[in-house]
């Protein structure tokens, strides 16, 4: 309840730099709630101090680093928020769209998983390393928090973000669950002027498109 108070507490632009250095040294916690805390304390803070932020260019780029950076925590719960955080900041133009910051997911979602292997004769498990997992799973929460800001609009970028994003729809949990997640809410968001959507997708990413929103595994 404190913290809760605390976030909707107007600041005064002196105390900017140093709201955020505490925020940065508690995303660095041993404890995944902390972390976790962070983001859901950053994402009321912003909205309240929106205009005092927006005028402090560093201060935006020390939340866009914070943010991209817990994409990539340890704990799949942290990472999820991270992607919240990151919509919400994209939906009311805190945070924009743009080549760097595309080019860093695209990267992302290019870690390469190793297949799994026979560690004995009778069992077979998967060998992928944590870490490169979760690289791949922020670049998929990147370019999905990327999507969801535009729920009733498709910006250029949009179509080929859709692409490769469901390239990955075979790929390991959770991974595979947030990719459908962001193809069921993007149909949800679309759906009622769909017509004139399309209008900005080639043939081709049309044929796929639509056959991912209606084949069995976007029910699954």
């Amino acid at each position: 309840m404190c913290l809760s108070l605390m976030s909707q507490g107007l600041l005064y632009p002196q105390q900017v730099p140093l709201v955020l250095q505490v925020l940065k040294q508690t995303a660095g916690s041993s404890s995944w709630h902390a972390r976790y805390t962070v983001l859901t304390y950053l994402q009321t803070m912003v909205f309240y101090n929106l205009f005092i932020f927006l005028n402090n260019e560093e201060a935006v780029n020390d939340i866009r680093w914070l943010v991209i950076k817990l994409l990539e925590d340890e704990q799949l719960e942290v990472r999820e928020m991270a992607a919240t955080t990151l919509g919400g900041l994209l939906q009311c133009h805190f945070l924009v769209i743009n080549g760097p910051v595309q080019t860093h997911f695209e990267q992302l979602l290019k870690t390469r998983l190793p297949k799994k292997r026979k560690r004995d004769l009778s069992t077979v498990v998967d060998t992928i390393p944590s870490a490169d997992l979760v690289k791949r799973h922020a670049g998929v929460l990147g370019l999905s928090a990327c999507i969801l800001s535009s729920p009733y609009d498709v910006p250029t970028w949009m179509p080929q973000l859709l692409m490769d994003l469901s390239a990955h729809l075979n790929d390991p949990q959770p991974i595979e669950m947030t990719v459908k997640k962001t193809l069921s809410n993007f149909r949800r968001t679309h759906h009622d002027n769909w017509q004139e959507h399309k209008q900005q997708f080639t043939d081709d990413q049309l044929i796929v498109l639509t056959d991912l929103l209606v084949s069995p595994c976007y029910y699954a």
